[in-house]
């Protein structure tokens, strides 16, 4: 079984979509490929495709995720 993460829907950070966007969180709290779900809302997962570095905090990372159902770019 594959484990899954849970992060603050707070985290999202910028312009956001049902099916993708991104989070602020400390470097190294995910991961590409990191599953996970948002506190008290279970049920829809989502998985971390890209790691930047956050410019103004280099402390932080924007991780960028995708739902993985339902979603047509999702690989």
């Amino acid at each position: 079984m594959t484990h899954v993460a849970s992060f603050d829907p707070k985290a999202r950070y910028g312009k956001t979509g049902e099916r993708w966007g991104n989070l602020l969180l400390p470097e190294g709290a995910a991961r590409i490929d990191t599953r996970f779900v948002f506190e008290g809302q279970p049920g829809t997962t989502f998985r971390v495709l890209r790691v930047n570095v956050f410019p103004q905090d280099p402390a932080k990372r924007l991780y960028y995720y995708l739902r993985t159902t339902d979603n047509p770019n999702n690989s």
